[in-house]
This record gives C-alpha cells, sequence and structure tokens, in this order.
C-alpha cells in the first residue's frame, strides 16, 4: 500500500518523530496534528519537511480533526498524556482522557467523513492484560481484570479505536512495550530507568517487555503497508526480560561501576501510584508477529542496549 498522505497525532513524542522521519525519506505526504504547533514546526522545518504538514488542533473536539483528514489513506493515532509521573488526580484525568475522549473525538471525525482513511493505526499497550509475575501473555491471552489504573484505561483506549471497523476502516491496535530510544541530545532513554546506573529496581524480579524503537518504526511501517494486518498485536521484543537483565545491560554498555539499588519504597515516594509503572510487569510476546514473519532487528536486550548508548 502506497499512502499519498498518512494523519499522525502525536508526531512529536518519541515514536512519532521517527515514524514522521521515515515516511518523510519514502516520499509520502504527512499532515502532523499538533496542539503546539511552534513544537512541530521546529521538529519539521518545511526546508527540510517540505511533505509535512503541521496543522493545529484541538484533540477532544472532532470538528477540529476532520478537515485534516481529507485526502489521507491512512491515520496513524499515537497521542497521550505521558504515563511516567507522579499520579496526582490532575494526571489520572489526563492521562485517561487523552486515551479515551481523544481517541472517541479521532474516530468520531473519522465516521463523519464520506471518503473516509482506508486504515487507523492506534497505539495502545501491554498494560492490557494486566500484572503478573508469572503469566505469559500473547495476543490470545484474556484482557486484564477491571480495577488496574492502566488497564481499564488501555480497555477503553482500544474500544474507542475498534469502533472506527463499524465504518469499514482497517483497524491495527500496537499494543506497545516500554521503548528504547536516544534522545536528540545523544543520551539513552529507557522511560525512566536508566538514571539508576545499572542498580537493581525494586525487587529486579518485575518482567519488562521492551521494544527497541527502530522496530517499532518497521512494525508501524508494515501496519500501514499491508492491508491483511488488522485487529491487536504486541509490539514487544520476542525476548523479555526481568527488570535486573535491564539495568545489567545498561551498566555493562555504559561501564558504569556504580550499582545504586533503589528500593520500592524510594520509588513509591517519588511517584506515588505512578510507581506501577516501574514497580509491576507483564512477560508479554508477539505472536502474532513472529507467525506472520515479522524480522526483529533487536530481539535480545544487550544488543539493543548496546546500539542506543553506541
Amino acid at each position: 500500500m502506497n499512502q499519498s498522505k498518512v494523519v499522525i497525532t502525536g508526531a512529536t513524542g518519541l515514536i512519532g518523530r521517527r515514524l514522521v522521519e521515515k515516511l518523510a525519506e519514502r516520499g509520502t505526504a504527512v499532515t502532523v496534528l499538533s496542539r503546539h504547533p511552534r513544537t512541530a514546526y521546529a521538529l519539521f522545518p518545511p526546508a527540510q519537511f517540505p511533505d509535512v504538514t503541521v496543522v493545529s488542533y484541538a484533540p477532544y473536539e472532532p470538528d477540529t480533526i476532520a478537515p485534516a483528514l481529507f485526502g489521507a489513506s491512512a491515520v496513524v493515532h499515537l497521542a497521550g498524556e505521558p504515563i511516567a509521573a507522579r499520579w496526582t488526580p490532575t494526571v489520572r484525568s489526563a492521562i485517561r482522557k487523552s486515551r479515551d475522549m481523544g481517541t472517541h473525538a479521532l474516530v468520531t471525525a473519522i465516521s463523519g467523513m464520506s471518503d473516509r482513511p482506508a486504515a487507523l493505526i492506534s497505539a495502545s499497550a501491554c498494560r492490557y492484560y494486566g500484572v503478573s509475575t508469572s503469566t505469559r501473555f500473547g495476543e490470545g491471552s484474556p484482557p486484564g481484570p477491571p480495577g488496574d489504573f492502566l488497564t481499564d484505561t488501555t480497555h477503553l483506549w482500544e474500544a474507542q479505536a475498534q469502533r472506527a471497523t463499524e465504518h469499514n476502516v482497517r483497524v491495527v491496535i500496537l499494543r506497545f512495550g516500554i521503548t528504547l530510544a536516544v534522545t536528540e541530545n545523544g543520551r539513552a532513554m529507557l522511560k525512566r530507568l536508566n538514571p539508576f546506573l545499572g542498580g537493581r529496581i525494586g525487587s529486579g524480579q518485575q518482567w519488562v517487555s521492551w521494544i527497541h524503537r527502530e522496530d517499532t518504526i518497521a512494525i508501524l511501517l508494515r501496519a500501514l503497508d499491508t492491508p491483511e494486518m488488522q485487529g491487536a498485536y504486541n509490539a514487544t521484543s520476542p525476548n523479555p526480560v526481568r527488570m535486573s537483565q535491564v539495568t545489567d545491560a545498561f551498566a555493562h554498555a555504559s561501564r558504569s561501576f556504580l550499582h545504586v539499588p533503589v528500593p520500592t519504597r524510594v520509588i513509591r515516594q517519588i511517584l506515588g501510584d505512578g510507581a506501577t509503572v516501574i514497580l509491576d510487569g507483564q512477560q508479554v510476546h508477539p505472536d502474532r508477529l513472529l507467525a506472520e514473519g515479522f524480522n526483529f532487528r533487536f530481539s535480545q536486550i544487550e544488543p539493543a542496549v548496546y546500539d542506543i548508548l553506541s
């Protein structure tokens, strides 16, 4: 599928920025929907990205979204408030609203069009399955039980995206793991994990379902290019690891000899309920991608960490 135009929300984020770059390299016209157009223009200056158009929008108002969708062959929905923060009531509300009502507004805009995009590629998260210290999760696993804030939010998020199927739009939901990438100033980033210098975080036994950003982008491009792809996919490395293996990999790759353990109580003091993002985990496997022949460039944690630190 050769997309003549792709609309992206969340394009200024860690994944979105790289996706825009890759699409631009392919000569695809990209429309970036942004609440902060100045930031988007700074990231995608017209001289460097002549095929990228930045459009200001209100994420909960379908009328501000619909005009930007005209002529689009696909929409990639990555927008969502960061979860790696201390969860005050305001932060909780923003996390849920951005995923539930933000996706609702986008799908409402799509459904009101006479000439709709053929595909909606929507982000989700591994927390869909809940948390466990022992269970192996694949796409055939049931949703996690209600009562967990992130799990419940993810269920709402996906349900809103699936509404687009009622209007003959192909929907692909990607349940992302923790993304390994490099920030613009060259320092490695594993969300909020790498500042701890290779020391044990919490028990160190919690599972981390991770993925290198380059594999994330490859999966997104595959979802755009492959009409047969639809439904939910786990966008994670085929080899989830324990947290202790993650911090060991960072320590070895960075040649750090200062392994400072961070006890659970300290993380909870810093992040409150938001500490669940780091302290709880799941062993999630990309069964559908592997069955469909996707080849991961980075399937092991050590080479992935070395790559982002090199």
